[in-house]
């Protein structure tokens, strides 16, 4: 070889052959097409795995929701009272610890920082919807589900489909001018359907392209090799993104949720049977929880009671501070104090009128609400209400005409938005249980008293705060009444027999101002006692009675009362004959059923020989003979 031939370099050294080119080619071609492949079979995992998620989570939301959603209710009752118990224990603790050294012979006023002691509790209560009587059993505002399953969004679905079309038919893909026009045309319908949400238009278009509308033109082998190559670009975009899109879906917590429920379903266990299982055993649990902390809460509010007049009581060494922990505390509210001179407020009038539609659609929480207002007004609630087993038996009791109401645990888990469970300093004493939110409230339920429907729903719950026995003259099961037998010259408290009118206990009071007697003025008020009033020279006599006495009284049964009330225990003798009761001035015989509201008792003038001595004087003497025995029994020796 001559040296100017080593110096020739033919050009096929240096270029590809078109053999090469074409392989090339062909080369970058399988790997697109192997790309497009593992697209494809992404793509088709993530639509299946999104789609058995979605189904599942539906599946999982329809048997599992009102579970999580109870457990969901009780453990923030539970949250509740540990708020409540914690107080307490401040409380305690600032009441024990010595009064801080003053820096001057003036008395500091302690600010109050409520939101110190603020709870999250009170954050969750904010913002909580009104109420809608019944809502309680209708769930209509959905616990979360806890964990909550992720559900594919709409907008995943659309992004989806836009992704698939502009992985075909984007301008930025077309290998001539015509073709990119064409590509760009129909790209910004694409857009304009994704802008608008329109998922329909967005498969018609993927239709259109999966029937090869868009034909490919020729191209020379480096145009093919550069499309092909641009082309692989963007397919590998696609493919990151469904890779992390595969990732995300694998991460979330119904995945697990979802891997479980198919691994115990391969086992042949039932997923959703187990788990239910577990969520009311801890339902349960909570429960049983919440209701011990109520007992402890009830017996640390008495020992605080206890420590606090203690310390009131003591005034020495500086036990009295310039403040008042209790009172400034953001958890105990104030009691009803004088609630009859306070002037009803616009949230009181809302409460009223909401009271009266309770009782038509859900009269459970208007029974609880009136249970609640009584306890208060009672000043010291009264027996039947004095523990968490008192109020869950006669809600109990009252719930039976109610087959749909929830029982009374359930219900403090959702109670009606008036009420919570908390703390009231009230005469002197601090007390927990189920009040109205604030004693503004209270002035509500008198005015919702004046319409039929819930004095007649409030007769019933009074009529279920007595003692509960077998009547010893009927012999029925039943709560009984409270009432004064007699008020006027003399007052004689009485249990008696709602059923039968028999007076099962008898009893003097000198003060009735707290606990069920306290609540006379609206058992009057609502129908639950009745009165009759007989004139005895000029002095009121009162005689209260059950409907069923009521209904069945005669003036000869009258008679008998002020008998059996008045003149017999203070050794006076009479006859039903030497009385008298009168309407206007016409004189009733003794079968004539008893009518009129107030009548006049009289003594018969007639043959006053026959009287008893005490008689025989008339009225006015007899009157006075009564108020001397009645002082006299209570004098001491």
């Amino acid at each position: 070889m001559s040296a100017s031939d080593a110096l020739v370099v033919r050009p096929g050294a240096l270029a590809r052959t078109q053999s090469e080119s074409d392989e090339a080619v062909a080369e970058a071609e399988r790997r697109l097409h192997a790309l497009l492949e593992e697209i494809s079979m992404l793509d088709l995992e993530v639509e299946t795995l999104a789609s058995e998620m979605a189904s599942f989570s539906a599946l999982y939301e329809r048997e599992l929701a009102a579970a999580f959603a109870q457990l969901e209710r009780r453990e923030r009752l539970v949250r509740r009272l540990q708020a409540l118990q914690d107080e307490l224990a401040r409380l305690d603790a600032e009441l024990r610890a010595p009064p801080p050294p003053e820096a001057s012979g003036r008395k500091k006023k302690r600010k109050k920082s409520v939101r110190s002691h603020r709870t999250a509790w009170e954050d969750e209560a904010e913002g909580e919807r009104p109420w809608t009587p019944g809502a309680t059993l209708d769930d209509d505002v959905p616990e979360p589900l806890s964990p909550p399953p992720d559900l594919v969004s709409e907008e995943q679905n659309l992004k989806r489909l836009y992704r698939k079309l502009a992985r075909l038919i984007h301008p930025d893909l077309a290998r001539t001018e015509e073709e990119r026009q064409r590509l760009h045309q129909l790209m910004i319908q694409v857009n304009l359907a994704f802008e608008k949400g329109d998922r329909t238009s967005l498969e018609l278009f993927l239709a259109r392209v999966d029937k090869g509308e868009l034909t490919d033109t020729s191209l020379s082998v480096d145009e093919r090799l550069a499309h092909v190559e641009k082309r692989s670009a963007a397919l590998t975009q696609i493919r990151r993104s469904l890779l992390t899109d595969l990732d995300r879906l694998r991460g979330t917590s119904t995945f697990r949720l979802h891997a479980e429920w198919k691994g115990r379903e391969e086992l042949g266990r039932d997923y959703f049977q187990e788990t239910l299982t577990e969520l009311a055993e801890d339902a349960e649990r909570t429960m049983r929880d919440a209701l011990a902390r109520m007992g402890r809460l009830d017996r640390a509010a008495r020992e605080l009671t206890t420590l606090k007049n203690s310390l009131t009581e003591a005034k020495s060494e500086g036990a009295l501070r310039t403040f008042d922990p209790v009172l400034e505390s953001p958890l105990v509210r104030k009691g009803a104090e004088r609630l009859e001179r306070q002037r009803a407020s616009s949230d009181a009038r809302a409460l009223a009128q909401t009271l009266e539609e309770a009782v038509e659609q859900a009269p459970w929480e208007a029974a609880l609400v009136l249970l609640a207002f009584f306890a208060e007004r009672a000043g010291r609630p009264p027996d039947a209400l004095a523990s968490r087993e008192g109020w869950a038996e006669r809600y109990a009791a009252l719930a039976t005409a109610w087959p749909e109401a929830p029982s009374f645990e359930e219900l403090l888990t959702r109670l009606p938005p008036p009420l919570e469970l908390g703390l009231r300093y009230q005469g002197g004493k601090v007390r927990f249980g189920l009040q109205l939110k604030s004693v503004e409230l209270l002035a509500g339920v008198p005015i919702a008293l004046e319409r039929r429907t819930v004095a007649t729903l409030a007769q019933r719950v009074l009529a279920h705060l007595g003692p509960r026995e077998a009547c010893k003259g009927c012999g029925a099961d039943v709560f009984l009444v409270h009432l004064m037998r007699t008020r006027g010259l003399d007052e004689l408290n009485g249990l008696v027999c709602p059923a039968c009118g028999h007076v099962a206990k008898s009893y003097f009071l000198f003060n009735w101002s707290e606990g069920q007697e306290a609540l006379l003025p609206y058992s009057l008020k609502v129908g639950l006692v009745d009165e009759v009033v007989v004139k005895l020279a000029g002095k009121g006599i009162a005689f209260q009675l059950v409907s069923v006495s009521r209904e069945a009284l005669t003036v000869g049964a009258l008679k008998q009362l002020f008998t059996d009330l008045y003149l017999k225990p203070y050794g006076i003798e009479a006859q039903h004959a030497d009385l008298l009761v009168k309407a206007g001035s016409r004189v009733l015989k003794d079968e004539a059923p008893v009518e009129a509201s107030v009548l006049t008792l009289g003594i018969r003038k007639a043959d006053r020989g026959s009287l008893a001595s005490e008689l025989a004087e008339g009225e006015q003497e007899l009157v006075a003979l009564l108020r001397s025995r009645i002082e006299r029994r209570f004098r001491p020796g």
